[in-house]
């Protein structure tokens, strides 16, 4: 029996969905970089990139193929010979037929690239493609990084707030617990017992709207995480145990090039290989080639008959290209590589100003929110004491029920903002170290 109830314990655990434990927003990072489906996809289209590579050095390899050829000549050319030149009548003339209907020809081609500039510039331009891969990987993995920062700490500060509305919920179920038996001595009127009721539900409300939040931002870090909707994730960390750093200046900021900047020089310099190819399709190109055919020629398909002959042919040679007039085609593309060198320059200087935009922005919440966040815990602390003061002065008739409200709502406000100023300290917290390689 006891062996049984093991087993079954064990099919359980195999059945089951599975659980996934974060501790830190660095173990969200890793784990977003290290299973996101989007992430996966980017580096398996990168592995794709490398066979382009192959292709395009196959250009300047030698190439070799065997090839075949069975022809039907159902009309053979005709010459008239004069008969005079054999002793014939002047003026009478003999027809003569070239060739026979049927041939088959077998042979080997052997190609050898010697002189090809436009091609060796496409090795670099395939290369320069790869990198540009490996920075659209990394400009991916940034706003993975960044999207999962922000989401990560969303649940966090869901969460947080969960526990809070709940606690406010206890309080207002108090107070209506309270009122009602105040109402039911008479103590006071309807107005007063249906306004706390108000209060009540309302504090209820909020608490189901955290709670779908919740629920919503933890389904989105499992879909960067790439796990199932139905796997079990857990977020051990809480909001407010997380030490808090000290602002930051901008002549201590050390950032690393951010992969969108990284990604347009990339494409800076893919323009410029571009054009240096098309100003070497003006070079010439020099092959070596070698070919061996035997050629049968039947009057009837008997190919297989040994003691018919097979003629064979041997050739080799040296093939030069030199484009001269190419209908105004090598301008026009010369003219499209320039432009488009101008334009990725332009996306450059562009991308470099707006990145730099985006972290002086980022920089600047970091260090406001750090700032206001003491402030906002202080202010956070004192609202939940006057909370509970105001409820007892409340219950032992000190304070009217409009006292309490406002009390009420000044904590409800301190807690939102409090809530709101460190989930932005550590989302901005983390973007910079996220730029900063860390």
């Amino acid at each position: 029996m006891h062996r049984f109830f093991l087993i079954g314990l064990l099919f359980c655990a195999g059945t089951g969905s599975a659980q996934t434990v974060v501790a830190t927003v660095q173990e969200a990072l890793a784990l977003a970089r290290r299973t996101n489906p989007e992430l996966v996809n980017a580096r398996q289209s990168r592995a794709v990139q490398d066979q382009q590579q192959m292709a395009t050095r196959s250009v300047l390899l030698p190439q070799a193929r065997f090839f075949t050829n069975f022809d039907y000549n159902y009309a053979l050319p005709v010459q008239l010979i004069p008969t005079e030149l054999f002793g014939g009548p002047p003026g009478s003339y003999q027809s003569i037929r070239f060739g026979l209907p049927y041939v088959l020809t077998a042979g080997a081609e052997v190609t050898v690239p010697v002189i090809n500039r436009p091609a060796r510039a496409d090795l670099g331009i395939v290369a320069q493609n790869i990198r540009i891969t490996d920075g659209q990987n990394l400009v991916l993995q940034d706003d993975i990084s960044t999207q999962t920062a922000r989401v990560y700490y969303a649940a966090l500060l869901t969460r947080s707030a969960i526990r809070i509305t709940q606690r406010n919920l206890s309080a207002a179920d108090t107070l209506a617990q309270i009122a009602r038996d105040r109402l039911d001595k008479g103590l006071i009127e309807p107005l007063e017992y249906n306004r706390i009721r108000s209060v009540q539900l309302t504090t209820a409300d909020v608490l189901y709207q955290n709670e779908l939040g919740y629920v919503r931002n933890m389904n989105q870090l499992k879909l960067l995480f790439g796990l199932a909707p139905t796997d079990s994730l857990v977020l051990s960390e809480t909001l407010v145990s997380r030490p808090v750093g000290i602002p930051v200046s901008a002549a201590v900021l050390s950032l690393a090039e951010r992969p969108q900047v990284t990604l347009r020089e990339a494409r800076v310099e893919l323009a410029k290989r571009q054009l240096n190819r098309e100003r070497l399709t003006r070079w010439p190109t020099l092959s070596a080639y070698g070919r061996f055919t035997e050629q049968a020629q039947r009057q009837q398909i008997n190919f297989l008959n040994t003691s018919e002959p097979w003629y064979r042919i041997g050739v080799a040679g040296l093939q030069f290209n030199w484009p001269i007039y190419t209908g105004g085609l090598r301008l026009s593309t010369m003219t499209r590589a320039r432009l488009q060198l101008k334009l990725a320059e332009s996306e450059l200087t562009y991308e470099r100003n707006k990145q730099n935009t985006d972290t002086e922005d980022v920089r600047n919440t970091y260090n406001q929110a750090v700032r206001s966040l003491d402030v906002n815990r202080q202010n956070y602390e004192l609202s939940s004491q006057n909370v509970q003061i105001a409820l007892i002065k409340y219950r032992s008739g000190l304070f009217a029920y409009d006292q309490y409200l406002n009390v009420f709502n000044e904590v409800l406000t301190a807690q939102n903002r409090f809530l709101t100023t460190l989930s932005t300290v550590f989302i901005n917290q983390t973007i910079l170290q996220i730029r900063n390689g860390q």
